[in-house]
């Protein structure tokens, strides 16, 4: 870590000090952060009417002012009659390097403000910061007397939006949820009231200028929603996610500790926030050794419905499946593969009655099936170099999470999916911090589904490689919900906060006439060329290969899904407007790939490919066939020799997409 320019401001104090007492109230106090370019400002004062905030872009109010509170048992709010003690600023200048992720080294460049205030006899710290791409704050409690726990039973901080921009987003009628829901579009006016909010929340201006709000490194503390108050037109106010045995607490902890951060990411245009890094800046670095951690494919049978075609589950058929994989993973630069069930809807691992995945009194997560046969399939996987991943739910897991690790260790198990968390108060937060620091002590890669969203935390879990907590290709199974219209909303609202594990790779696309939701051997929707594309636009380290090996073999675009890596050194935005298309372009090593899909509406565009920087490339490029959608598995594959100062010319037909791989000419690759 480079560490470039430290400038002090302001009054020091004495970190860990305890406080006996305090000053005097003093007068109203207003200051202002301005990022490194000055484009970015966040203004707080502190007076009679609490502690506000706003937030300015380029001369422009984006946030008007709003209060920062919380209300902590036995003392109130916390903002009510707040009195400023001290102030301590800096600016920091670093380069970070993620053990992986959508950039190889980051810049992690902003001008930040400690202010340490009183409100009655508790004291309490509020930290801002200020970068050119966005904003974030968060409160704390230091030690101090008298206070060795604090409950915070609510927050009640906002955020006043300027205008009436257009947002998009979805909601939930309660903070039981899998987070797995359609993204809606309205005016700020427009939007429902005694709806919860997810974020990343999209805030589109008529000028182009973009905010997405959201939260990072949400530790040991409850997960925020937004919610439109019955008598404030513009604003969204914070909701925590309430204990579960304590529905009028949400957070319960001894002191000191920190919120979560309060983030605003800012982009001229929409799609520029693609490339916005704040949410792993505002994390920790990893502790320990994390050089074991590799990022892969993965197949997923369970998507596909891979059964036993009526023969009775045995270890001699099961073994036949799973070498079927094993081979193609083998073949195909595939790292690993998952192991979820047997036939007929069952886990893996020993339960009695039904079908079902739902635990029982019975469930044993370190017993395997007989009839799966799994030791000689782990053998087998081995000797052919592919990691081995399981399926669990999370609350047997939860009754021998030690056990269990050590014991998948020892079988040579490379990582887990943990399913059906559906919550995230600080109980649930606390639970998968503890998988995370368990899995890493067993070399165990972690992903989690029925999740919520990312907040930047895989900077300090390398080891966490994927998130669900979005509706994705899996409802496709018994729906016509993930639709071109859906996948582009997620580019702009979800994959905003972290990678996506979107159940990517599925090969048969149907028009949308023709589309019928079914559990075996499901459709898509949306061209070939918008599924490969989809491994580009979205951040994911360990993307799907969710349909069967047949799907694929001898296929058109299977060689692009076999090249794209999963983790970047370079990500840019190329073109796009919320709602509508989105166009990324990420490299890795000398290599650029590109992946664009459209929703319902068919595009004619000019790339431009300035990102490309001096050298002269020789692009594979993938684009739709039949632009009158009559055969949506159709593409076409061309080869360009392009500069920086040319465009590609590409049509996406409806539901549409565009992939290519551009890498330098012979003659540029020598001279670099």
């Amino acid at each position: 870590m480079l560490a470039r320019v430290f400038v002090w401001l302001g009054i020091a104090f004495a970190v860990g000090v305890v406080y006996a007492g305090g000053t005097e109230k003093g007068a109203a106090m207003h200051m202002h952060v301005d990022s490194p370019d000055g484009r970015t400002k966040i203004h707080l004062s502190i007076d009679n009417a609490g502690v506000r905030y706003s937030v300015e872009r380029a001369g422009h109010i984006v946030i008007e002012p709003a209060a920062i509170d919380a209300f902590v048992k036995e003392h109130g709010s916390i903002a009510a009659d707040a009195s400023c003690e001290t102030v301590q600023g800096t600016v920091i200048d670093e380069d970070i390097s993620p053990a992986w992720g959508k950039a190889k080294q980051i810049r992690n460049h902003y001008a930040t403000k400690r202010v340490r205030l009183r409100s009655g006899d508790l004291h309490w710290e509020l930290e801002v910061r200020a970068y050119d791409d966005g904003v974030a704050f968060r409160y704390g409690f230091p030690r101090q007397l008298n206070l060795d726990d604090a409950a915070v039973e609510s927050e009640n901080t906002e955020f006043r939006i300027a205008g009436n921009p257009q947002i998009i987003f979805s909601a939930y009628d309660n903070f039981t949820t899998s987070h797995e829901m359609l993204q809606e579009r309205k005016s700020l006016a427009e939007l429902p009231t005694k709806k919860l909010f997810e974020m990343p929340l999209m805030v589109t201006w008529a000028d182009g200028t973009a905010a997405a709000v959201t939260e990072a490194k949400l530790c040991r503390f409850a997960g925020m929603y937004l919610e439109r108050p019955d008598n404030k037109a513009n604003t969204l106010r914070s909701r925590l996610s309430p204990l579960p045995d304590r529905p009028i607490a949400a957070v319960v902890r001894p002191v000191p500790f920190w919120s979560p951060w309060r983030v605003v990411l800012l982009a001229d245009r929409a799609g520029q926030l693609v490339e916005n890094n704040i949410l792993l800046c505002l994390n920790d670095p990893p502790r320990g050794d994390f050089s074991w951690v590799k990022p892969g494919k993965t197949t997923w049978h369970w998507w596909n419905g891979t059964v036993e075609n009526g023969a009775p589950s045995s270890p001699e058929v099961n073994f036949t499946i799973h070498k079927k994989y094993i081979d193609f993973c083998a073949a195909h630069h595939i790292a690993y593969h998952s192991v979820i069930s047997v036939g007929g809807g069952r886990p893996w691992y020993v339960q009695s009655g039904a079908p079902g995945y739902d635990p029982r009194p019975d469930t044993d997560i370190l017993t395997p099936r007989p009839d799966l046969g799994l030791p000689k399939i782990l053998d087998y996987a081995k000797q052919k170099g592919i990691g081995i991943r399981l399926w669990v739910y999370w609350k047997p897991l939860s009754e021998r999470l030690e056990e269990a690790f050590a014991q998948y260790e020892r079988w040579g198990i490379r990582g887990l999916m943990v399913d059906f968390m559906d919550r995230d108060d600080q109980e649930m937060v606390e639970w998968q911090e503890k998988v995370l620091q368990a899995a890493a002590r067993h070399k165990l890669l972690i992903q989690f589904h029925g999740s919520y969203k990312p907040s930047g935390e895989q900077r300090t879990y390398p080891n966490l490689v994927n998130r669900e907590g979005v509706l994705n290709l899996e409802y496709l199974k018994w729906t016509d919900h993930c639709s071109p219209q859906h996948d582009v909303d997620v580019a702009y609202t979800r994959a905003l906060a972290g990678p996506v594990d979107y159940h990517l790779g599925g090969f048969r696309a149907a028009t949308r006439d023709k589309f019928q939701p079914r559990d075996e051997r499901p459709e898509v929707l949306g061209t070939r060329c918008h599924q490969l594309a989809l491994y580009v636009v979205y951040e994911n380290p360990m993307p799907m290969v969710c349909d069967y090996p047949e799907a694929y073999e001898g296929q058109p675009g299977f060689d692009f899904l076999e090249r794209v890596p999963t983790t970047w050194d370079e990500t840019r935005f190329v073109v796009g407007e919320p709602g509508e298309y989105i166009v990324v372009a990420r490299r890795s090593g000398k290599d650029w790939y590109l992946g664009g899909i459209t929703n319902w509406s068919k595009r004619d565009l000019k790339l431009r490919l300035g990102f490309l920087g001096k050298a002269t490339f020789t692009a594979s490029l993938y684009t739709d066939g039949p632009l009158d959608g009559s055969n949506p598995n159709e593409l076409h594959v061309s080869t360009h020799t392009v500069t920086p100062a040319q465009t590609l010319d590409v049509k996406m037909m409806s539901g549409g997409g565009v992939a290519a791989i551009l890498r330098p000419t012979v003659a540029d690759e020598h001279n670099n």
